[in-house]
């Protein structure tokens, strides 16, 4: 591992600024207290910079690194049960997740986004990455806001009423969450059906003005057109999941109608199609039924998420990694998905980076390569805009200056 305080320079073979970038020439990056303090492209080494280490990275590609906008780091992402989870203490949690974000780091995913945990164990978790230079940066949302007995309620975030959900978006965020997230709908927690609303339009108003009031992102779990419709027109901008479950579980949930309102607002969808990829990929003897189940909902997943690509529905790239059977170097196979379904490789790298950070309020320190950011970077033998798969092959990783080779 390489990076020191009083700086560091980088060559770079071919630097990828952000997505959109046409120039792919050489470069050299001068980095100091882990930002990018000065980019300098060409072939040949500014005169009158400091004498200080080098990393040559030759011909390589360097990019920003990933964001992966969705993840439970307290998760294991080995099929374990929820009971199987909540048995474990708070101390056992943040060492699995200091595991998970180091696995996340090294497959050049530099920022996740911890979409809920408990908060006495994210909040921790949170800290002890920020001062582990080989894990993830973290950011967290403590325990998502659910109803009584809801969808994921162990993590710790019940609220009896509307009072009691603006009460936990104050407390969380006054204890230092990141952005919030609430559970519009239920999901796979027993008792708490995916089709199914979580709350009214007027409670969920309430989350969204105390939220914005705070300054804090929010992030609204929707499996279903409802709770996506609900969602929406009480202000909500980030979806996550954005799925269309009924309660046959046929493929017969999508709605234009839904899709034309998360476009003409100008929410941005996560949409987290490693789940079912990843227990799909699960042998059938340990996916059991959930394998059975995900064998009738990805197809349909896949084309909802076709078709709100083609009605112009914005996405970033996020895994949910930990919850059921997915790893948290899951992101480059996610970005395969969302590109086999329709967006450009071009827009599929902006939803890891630029666009990633933008929607979690962090667009102007992380996802480019740029003067002032955090020195966030990975380097691969090939361009993703042409090759994706130069994801899976990551030559070097840095967050915050610190390069792991």
């Amino acid at each position: 591992m390489t990076g020191l305080r009083d700086g560091l320079v980088v060559y770079a073979g071919r630097l990828r600024a952000d997505p959109w970038s046409r120039d792919l020439g050489p470069a050299w990056l001068r980095i100091r207290n882990g930002r990018f303090e000065e980019i300098a492209r060409g072939h040949t080494r500014p005169t009158d910079w400091p004498d200080c280490p080098t990393v040559d990275l030759g011909a390589a590609v360097v990019l920003p690194g990933l964001v992966d906008s969705h993840v439970h780091l307290t998760e294991s992402g080995d099929g374990t049960g929820e009971d199987v989870s909540a048995a474990r203490s708070t101390s056992e949690r943040v060492d699995l997740a200091i595991r998970n974000a180091r696995t996340a780091l090294r497959a050049g995913i530099t920022t996740v986004a911890d979409c809920g945990g408990s908060p006495e164990a994210v909040f921790e978790v949170r800290a002890r990455a920020a001062s582990l230079p080989d894990c993830a940066r973290t950011l967290v949302a403590a325990a998502p806001i659910t109803t009584v007995r809801g969808h994921t309620w162990r993590f710790g975030g019940e609220a009896r009423d509307d009072e009691a959900m603006r009460d936990l978006v104050r407390r969380f965020a006054a204890a230092g969450a990141d952005f919030i997230k609430i559970m519009a709908s239920g999901g796979g927690t027993p008792g708490a059906p995916a089709w199914e609303p979580s709350f009214s339009e007027e409670s969920l108003r309430g989350v969204v003005e105390t939220a914005a009031s705070l300054g804090r992102p929010l992030k609204v779990h929707c499996l279903s057109a409802d709770s996506m419709r609900t969602a929406v027109a009480a202000g909500a901008r980030l979806i996550e999941h954005g799925k269309f479950r009924t309660a046959m579980e046929d493929g017969s949930g999508f709605d234009p109608a839904v899709v034309d309102l998360i476009v003409g607002a100008g929410a941005v969808v996560c949409p987290t199609l490693s789940v079912g990829h990843h227990v799909l990929a699960a042998p059938p003897e340990v996916s059991g039924d959930a394998g059975t189940l995900w064998g009738r909902r990805q197809p349909h997943d896949l084309d909802d998420f076709r078709r709100m690509v083609e009605s112009g529905v914005r996405m970033v790239s996020g895994t949910d990694a930990g919850w059921r059977f997915t790893p948290f170097d899951a992101l480059p196979g996610e970005l395969r998905l969302m590109a086999g379904s329709g967006m450009t490789n071009r827009e599929t790298l902006a939803s890891a980076t630029t666009g990633a950070a933008d929607a979690l309020g962090v667009g102007d320190r992380i996802g480019r390569i740029a003067a002032g950011y955090q020195a966030d970077f990975i380097a691969v033998d090939a361009d993703p805009v042409d090759d994706l798969s130069a994801l899976d092959r990551p030559q070097a990783v840095a967050r915050d200056g610190h390069v792991i080779r």
